[in-house]
This record gives structure tokens, C-alpha cells and sequence, in this order.
């Protein structure tokens, strides 16, 4: 390596003073080494190079917290809304607006709207974020059941399109939704299942739930009677109110896991 090399290469380093850190559980106030993007030595103490021979970019983190990049399973990077009209629909989300969260990992998926926002688009825009500087992946499907797909099928999707992790945000319990039965989720969660088998990846099925009276009563008794593996289902916005709030505790003492 010529100096020159030598010395765009240094010009990589930054360190990070006096943060207190947490990973994820608090390990007191350290200093971080970065090395070309890469953390290099964490310590109580890590001294600053001679800036004779190296050139480094300090950070005084005094006060601050300093914690893993958050994962978001439940982003709609290509827009959302549109459901009080056409003005009412939101625009794709912004790189700049997802780190300023501290997210360095999501999941991104469709809504209300699988017509004019496609799963095409979704997983453009899932490439392009990752081009930008995060680690991002996305649901297939849409609110309607039977859902919308790139390939013909749930299962192929998974297995075939690297970013696909599973199916979502299929809608259980809303008016907006198609109102799947019991045995359509049951099939749904199985056809995630095997896609992630035979892919490697999680295979999950991931449940919007909506106002309705019903909630979760499908998924509580399929905890009851159905062999279908609690770990493939996911249902979210279980904060939506207190009978929901309510049903999801007790799904999760079935083994089930739920996501507010």
C-alpha cells in the first residue's frame, strides 16, 4: 500500500467518547472505535491517535445513549393512507427520517392500498433504502385476502425474492379487510411456514387486526385446537383497545406472540 492509500484509508477512523451504552444491556460509559464503518474496540477509555501520524473524527457522546440500530418490522416504506381519498395518501418514507429513529434494520409492507401500490414498488423502494445505508426486507400481501403476490403464490414469493421473509399485513377483524375465516388464516400461516422452510427464513404470517368485536377470536382458538405453529403468526396493532389488549394477553400465555 502507497502513503496515499495508506492515508485515505486512516482518514476512516471516528471515535466515539463518553457514551453511555447499552447492548442491549447498559455497559456503562465507554468509548467506541470505528474502523471503516466497523466497531474495532470498545473500552472505558480509548485514546485519541497522535494526530501527527493519524487524522480521526471524535465524537463527545457525554450524556447520550448509545444502543443497537432498532429493527422495525412494520414500516410502509412505499406510502400509506389514501383511505379519506386520493390527497389523503402519503408519500414513500424517507431514508433521513428512518435513521433519525435510530432504525437500522425494518420490514416494509403494504397496506389498505394493494392497487396503486404494488408489491413491485415495495420491493424497489426496500433496494433502494438498503443502497442508501440499511438493512431492509418486506412482508408479501396486502390487507385482501386471498392477498396479492409477485409470483403466483405466498410460498413462492418467500422462497424465491431474497428480500420476502413472509406474508403481511393480511387484515383479520376490519371492515377495510376481506374478512378471512379460520381455515383461510390456518392455510395462509402454513403456506408461510413451508416457504420459510425451504428458504432458510422466518416464514412468518403477519396479521393486521382491526376494530371489530371479533379481535383475535380465530387465533385463540386455533392456539386451542389447531396444530398450526403459534411461533408463524404475528398479529399487530394489539393496543387498538382494551378488549384487544386483553385477548392478546392471553394469547400470549398460549404461546402466542403479538406485536402493539
Amino acid at each position: 500500500m502507497n502513503i496515499k492509500d495508506f492515508l485515505e484509508v486512516i482518514l476512516m477512523l471516528k471515535i466515539i467518547k463518553n457514551g453511555l451504552l447499552y447492548n442491549p444491556e447498559y455497559r456503562g460509559q465507554k468509548d467506541i472505535m470505528l474502523f471503516n464503518d466497523k466497531i474495532v474496540k470498545i473500552a472505558d477509555c480509548v485514546n485519541v491517535p497522535d494526530k501527527d501520524f493519524y487524522q480521526a473524527e471524535v465524537i463527545d457522546a457525554t450524556d447520550q445513549y448509545i444502543v443497537p440500530g432498532f429493527i422495525d418490522l412494520h414500516v410502509h416504506i412505499a406510502g400509506g393512507g389514501g383511505e379519506g381519498g386520493y390527497k389523503t395518501r402519503t408519500p414513500e418514507i424517507k431514508f433521513s427520517d428512518i435513521i433519525a429513529s435510530g432504525v437500522t434494520t425494518l420490514v416494509g409492507l403494504l397496506g389498505t392500498d394493494g392497487v396503486t401500490r404494488s408489491l413491485q414498488n415495495l420491493l424497489t423502494k426496500a433496494r433502494a433504502l438498503e443502497e442508501e445505508g440499511i438493512s431492509t426486507f418486506i412482508w408479501t400481501g396486502c390487507y385482501e385476502y386471498p392477498t396479492r403476490t409477485i409470483t403466483k403464490s405466498a410460498r413462492e414469493d418467500i422462497m424465491l425474492i431474497d428480500k420476502i421473509i413472509g406474508v403481511g399485513e393480511v387484515a383479520i377483524s376490519d371492515h377495510r379487510g376481506s374478512h378471512p375465516v379460520k381455515k383461510d388464516i390456518e392455510g395462509l400461516v402454513l403456506e408461510s411456514r413451508v416457504g420459510g422452510m425451504l428458504s432458510g427464513k422466518c416464514g412468518v404470517l403477519h396479521l393486521h387486526v382491526g376494530d371489530d368485536k371479533e379481535g383475535i377470536k380465530d387465533l385463540l382458538d386455533m392456539a386451542d385446537t389447531s396444530n398450526i405453529l403459534l411461533s408463524n403468526l404475528l398479529p399487530t396493532h394489539m393496543n387498538r383497545n382494551m378488549h384487544l389488549l386483553y385477548q392478546g394477553k392471553n394469547y400470549i400465555k398460549k404461546g402466542g406472540f403479538a406485536f402493539i
